[in-house]
């Protein structure tokens, strides 16, 4: 899943946002030679085959079919299932590009795409061929995107749902008690868990996650480096500097440049 081209796309052939009957259970033929489609379910509750395996795919969900492959399989009749349909032509290719389950969290921007796209799907001015390529290319951001970043599913219940808690609040002034208690463990048996399966301390994995947050605000913003410090956690200036150069092995002022001359900003 390492080939992340566009050269195989060959065009759009068809993009709708879908509703289910509640009548009738969904199911049909596997997806024709020369596709490859995703349901990006915005709605409802349905469930899609992994092999022999049925998964449930909740509002979120990207699911990305291949040739051969069967669409969604069931819906909760009471709640029938909804998503955006994108199917491309293709050349045939030779392995899947990205997870046949991912997704994409945030209801809002999705439902702001799939307008988007519905929409200049439907105006004869636009160029399918360039369409075809940026609704593949964005999905397959999505999709490696949630593939990249997700919490390993081999975490412990109670350590993916700290590492969650510390992912949505990393400039929350922590304490290992506080930490001890979102997980429910003692300290030491905390200490332990870090160790075995983020090999880090909850200490480093914090700063870590500040760090990621202080490099964001870097490419994007003109925010001076003490109101950095306050906004990521690192409380000082000097805190943040030695913190960037002992995890990264430069100054903040060093990766802001570099990344300004990358980028071909001034």
């Amino acid at each position: 899943m390492d080939d992340f081209g566009l050269h195989h796309v060959r065009g759009l052939t068809s993009c709708t946002h879908y509703q289910h009957r509640a009548v009738r259970q969904p199911g049909g033929p596997p997806l024709d030679d020369g596709l490859e489609k995703v349901e990006l379910i915005t709605g409802g509750r349905c469930w899609a085959m992994d092999g022999e395996r049925e998964v449930e795919a909740p509002p979120g969900t990207i699911i990305w079919h291949l040739p051969g492959e069967r669409l969604v399989s069931r819906t909760d009749l009471h709640q029938p299932y909804s998503c955006l349909v994108v199917t491309w032509a293709v050349f045939p290719s030779a392995s899947r590009r990205v997870p046949r389950f991912s997704r994409w969290d945030d209801h809002g921007d999705i439902m702001t795409y799939a307008r988007q796209l519905i929409a200049s799907f439907s105006d004869e001015r636009v160029d399918r061929r360039v369409l075809a390529q940026a609704s593949y290319a964005h999905l397959q951001w999505r999709a490696h995107l949630w593939m990249a970043t997700a919490a390993d599913p081999a975490l412990p219940d109670p350590l993916r749902r700290l590492v969650a808690a510390l992912e949505a609040e990393p400039a929350r002034n922590w304490s290992v008690g506080d930490m001890s208690a979102i997980a429910g463990w003692s300290p030491s048996r905390l200490h332990a868990a870090f160790r075995t399966h983020l090999r880090t301390s909850p200490h480093q994995h914090l700063v870590e996650l500040r760090l990621r947050r202080v490099r964001s605000l870097l490419a994007s913003t003109r925010l001076q480096l003490p109101d950095i410090a306050r906004r990521t956690g690192l409380g000082s200036e000097e805190r943040l500097r030695r913190a960037f150069r002992r995890n990264l092995g430069m100054s903040p002022r060093e990766y802001h440049d570099r990344y300004h001359e990358a980028a071909g900003v001034t």
